[in-house]
């Protein structure tokens, strides 16, 4: 009988943070195809426990550095869930301004540097061979993601890992002399987003590397807030679509338990969420930029609406389902992230001083969604009398998509088989065919180690 063999690619290549892929192999037939997230549990809905609920903001952001305004804000509306407090109006906007800068900086970042390489420099396909060919977008790039970082730090007062969001509202206004700095940078930063979402559709179309259509498209549900059909990154209901695009399900964040569960895997870190009364074969969906497009009714500008127009005729369905169409709606959603984030900072209202209400610790349980750059996120906590957290589970939006990236790279990889069965270097060579197809849903890694095993001795 012919011996299994197993064979481990690692790491896998411009994502954020550590992954690989491993084969089981037998008479040259693919039998298992793994997606593992190789870094250690992050252990925070453990190590949460027994802290007084107002320190989670500053804690749970630690999770991640790159998503941590998200796990910020995530975590203050559980608190305020929790204690029944209600933020005044200014300090929302502040919120949404803050998790718009995270869009910027986090889809900019994806967009040139990790992703941009695959469309337009595939035969050396690195960050130093876009610089050399388009320096001035290269550059630009970095600008972009300041920009977005300049918002995070002029709110937050620190580019990662902010300290403004507090149970009750925020710990200060915007004031006036960061608000101008950002006003001026606010130019640039939209002309460059706007050139890059013309850049990805451009190359789309041509579609001269084949990366449009060449990665198992499956059919999925999807899962995504949205405000009274708008498209909204901070507050609203959450909407299941079937993947014909009905609705499956509306539903508050508070009833999230309701609808989502989560399951674990012998071989990786991550939990497996699927929809609770479809099952874990059934019940596979996604989250992310693509989702967001598939759920919500209308975007919040007509250009970003526009253009999320020519996405679906480009495609010639809705919902979308192929994987690659995660990049070009991620550009839409950063056009989108910039234009609303200079509404917000020409809102003289966001210099007033009525930004907190005063709070009260008590029992209770409370949900905060909010929409991070990789997806839906959820934080739910527990508290006692003394406002100290008993439990901690967040479903993270990385996680949510990793069933789906696994399906779609077994597929690829049968089909690449002979050529990942090859010695390397020529093994590499197949194995860069399916890096693009992870890279797509932009995974961040870091936030996404959550499942831990509790041995009782």
């Amino acid at each position: 009988m012919t011996q299994p063999k197993h064979i481990e690619f690692e790491p896998m290549t411009r994502l954020e943070g550590h992954a690989k892929i491993s084969l089981d192999v037998t008479g040259g037939k693919l039998n298992k195809c793994h997606f593992h997230i190789i870094e250690s549990p992050r252990l925070f809905e453990r190590f949460m426990e027994g802290i007084p609920a107002e320190e989670a903001p500053q804690l749970s952001e630690r999770i991640c550095g790159i998503c941590s305004v998200a796990h910020h804000l995530g975590s203050v509306k559980a608190v305020e869930d929790a204690w029944g407090v209600t933020p005044p109006k200014q300090a929302v906007k502040l919120r949404h301004l803050e998790n718009f800068g995270e869009f910027i900086h986090s889809h900019a970042l994806h967009q040139v540097y990790l992703a941009l390489p695959d469309f337009l420099t595939p035969e050396t396909p690195n960050v130093l061979a876009v610089a050399a060919k388009d320096p001035t977008l290269a550059k630009k790039g970095i600008e972009l993601r300041m920009f977005g970082q300049n918002i995070i730090k002029a709110i937050g007062g620190r580019m990662i890992h902010p300290c403004s969001a507090i149970p009750g509202g925020m710990a200060g206004p915007l004031l006036e002399e960061e608000r101008d700095k950002l006003a001026k940078q606010a130019p640039k930063a939209l002309a460059t987003a706007r050139r890059l979402v013309k850049l990805y559709f451009k190359l789309a179309k041509q579609n001269d590397v084949g990366l449009v259509g060449y990665y198992l498209s499956e059919p999925t549900y999807y899962l995504s807030l949205h405000n009274k059909g708008m498209h909204d990154v901070y507050d609203g209901t959450l909407r299941f679509i079937t993947p014909e695009g009905k609705t499956l399900h509306n539903f508050k964040p508070a009833n999230y338990a309701q609808y989502i569960a989560e399951d674990a895997m012998p071989y990786t870190t991550v939990k497996y969420p699927f929809i609770k009364e479809l099952g874990p074969d059934k019940g596979n969906y996604r989250v992310g930029p693509l989702a967001r497009l598939n759920v919500v009714k209308k975007m919040a500008s007509e250009e970003a609406q526009g253009f999320t127009n020519q996405l679906f005729e480009f495609f010639g369905e809705r919902p979308i389902h192929d994987p690659i169409a995660y990049n070009l709606a991620r550009s839409i959603e950063l056009l989108s992230a910039v234009e609303q984030a200079i509404l917000l900072i020409e809102d003289s209202n966001l210099q007033e001083d009525n930004y907190r209400v005063p709070v009260e610790p008590r029992a209770g349980e409370g949900v905060g969604v909010v929409e991070a750059p990789r997806g839906t996120l959820f934080h739910n906590y527990w508290t006692n009398d003394d406002g100290i957290i008993n439990k901690v589970n967040c479903v993270i939006a990385t996680g949510q998509n990793v069933r789906t990236i696994e399906h779609a790279v077994q597929a690829k990889a049968q089909e690449l088989l002979p050529d990942l069965l090859k010695p390397r270097p020529e093994s590499l060579n197949a194995l860069q065919r399916i890096e693009p197809l992870i890279r797509a849903y932009d995974p961040c890694i870091s936030c996404s180690v959550h499942m831990i095993e509790l041995v009782k001795d």
